[in-house]
């Protein structure tokens, strides 16, 4: 897996005022576009509210979908998108979240390693716990979850038609064997 802690390139397609604008910004700040742009990208994430998965109070609260992403982030690239999913499609999309409910949904994927874990610190900080605790054979999931990701790909592609994960690695693994 890619190491995903150095920077990507993201492209995007602006008006041309909007560029010129950050142009004008960023030098007047004497600062590069893309550190502009970082600035930008974290501050509207903070700003966007969210109702809070971790906390169980009644009524629901909201905080920082930054507060959740990084109560989840890993660098491990599929134990992030299992969090991620699990927290439902609100949060990660209905594709990521059908992923994760076949990890978390099926006993073959069971074991010792908890999903969450301290959330990076912040079950002690903020009193963050998980709806339900998860545990799980990561190293498992690690090595399938190429075939997790092509199963619901398979499901969503061939509705109504629904394998179970077991069946649908059985046919794959007898087509590829014709």
């Amino acid at each position: 897996m890619a190491n995903r802690s150095k920077k990507v390139v993201l492209s995007a397609r602006v008006d041309p005022y909007l560029k010129a604008a950050l142009e004008l910004l960023a030098a007047s700040r004497k600062e590069k576009i893309v550190k502009v742009l970082e600035t930008f990208i974290e501050n509207g994430l903070q700003d966007l509210s969210v109702i809070n998965p971790f906390l169980h109070e009644k009524p629901r609260t909201k905080i920082s979908f930054m507060n959740v992403f990084i109560a989840i982030w890993t660098e491990d690239e599929v134990l992030y998108k299992v969090r991620a999913g699990a927290l439902g499609p609100d949060y990660a999309g209905e594709t990521l979240w059908r992923q994760a409910m076949v990890v978390v949904g099926y006993d073959y994927f069971k074991g010792d390693d908890d999903l969450y874990g301290d959330m990076n610190g912040l079950t002690e900080k903020w009193g963050y716990k998980a709806d339900y605790n998860y545990s799980l054979n990561l190293e498992l999931v690690r090595s399938e979850w190429s075939t997790v990701e092509d199963y619901v790909a398979f499901i969503e592609s061939n509705k109504p038609f629904e394998p179970s994960y077991e069946d649908y690695k059985k046919m794959r693994d007898q087509s590829r064997a014709k």
